[in-house]
């Protein structure tokens, strides 16, 4: 199997790679990136300026496989309506099925969506949560889904729609992020500062995790969606507590008011345990591995 993967610079993309090593062979696997991994063949991305004809005379005319994870994403809430990257999910999914039209031995799209395409709503969030994006950036991977659907039915193929939730773990830094902000807050012996409060319910699952299942999606037999999310609901408040409580140091956690209304999201992640993963990282194991991640680099 030929597998061409997209955003391997990125958070999740690093450590696909990483498991993709574990399961397949280097030669088996493309990446396409504006920067290469050593001993896997890389094409240049070119920012997704690129024509019909590219990826075949590239050399990926045997790819089987596409993993399309390469994308804006917002790194901070400030993010999350800006047009014009909105808008490049798009246009670069566009531009990358396009040039897979030309690859016939193509047999499976796995693409790597988020739960912003989802409705608010207080229930349980499952797979049959009705869609309904609250931001430019949920819209954009909501068509963006639909692009990668009709392209696999006209062409005959798989795909695999990975909704991915909470994800934290090493990498996460670079984002604005309520884990890694508060553990350098923590390891610096500062104070946690939380807005409202912190009785808002989130249910995290960590970046191997989320690997794992993404490398087990290749081998599902027919096209599915999926959310890649965690099942142990924790307040802001306790998340706070651990990463004290890891941490050793005596800090304390000041809540700022905050106008905003608490929104919970508790997941039903029954589908991914049945299909893709049998259990998940423990949320204290997770914490435990990315504080010492962040000691070494601070």
């Amino acid at each position: 199997m030929s597998i061409l993967i997209t955003g391997t610079s990125g958070f999740v993309g690093k450590r696909v790679i990483e498991q993709m090593r574990i399961h397949y062979r280097s030669e088996d696997i493309i990446t396409f990136s504006s920067s290469s991994i050593d001993g896997i063949k890389n094409i240049d991305s070119k920012n997704y300026e690129i024509d019909s004809d590219y990826l075949v005379n590239s050399g990926c005319e045997e790819v089987e496989t596409l993993v399309h994870i390469g994308a804006f994403t917002p790194k901070s809430g400030s993010e999350t309506n800006d047009i014009n990257k909105s808008s490049s999910n798009i246009e670069n999914t566009k531009r990358l099925l396009e040039a897979l039209s030309q690859i016939k031995s193509l047999k499976r799209v796995v693409y790597l969506s988020t739960l912003d395409v989802y409705e608010p709503t207080d229930e349980i969030i499952s797979e049959k949560t009705p869609v309904g994006p609250q931001t430019m950036y949920g819209w954009s991977k909501l068509y963006c889904e639909e692009m990668v659907k009709t392209f696999a039915n006209q062409n005959n193929l798989l795909f695999c729609i990975l909704r991915l939730g909470h994800v934290y773990g090493e990498g996460e830094e670079k984002y604005r992020k309520v884990m890694p902000v508060m553990i350098k807050s923590a390891l610096k012996n500062e104070g946690i500062s939380i807005y409202g409060d912190g009785e808002a319910l989130r249910s995290f699952i960590y970046i191997e995790d989320v690997a794992k299942a993404v490398v087990n999606s290749l081998m599902l037999p027919s096209s599915d969606v999926i959310n890649i999310v965690g099942n142990e609901a924790t307040s802001i408040n306790d998340l706070a507590e651990k990463i004290i409580a890891l941490s050793g140091n005596d800090i304390k956690i000041e809540h700022i008011p905050s106008n905003g209304a608490n929104r919970n999201y508790i997941f039903d992640n029954s589908k991914l345990l049945s299909t893709l993963l049998d259990s998940l990282t423990p949320l204290e194991t997770g914490l435990k591995r990315e504080m010492e991640y962040l000691k070494k680099l601070s």
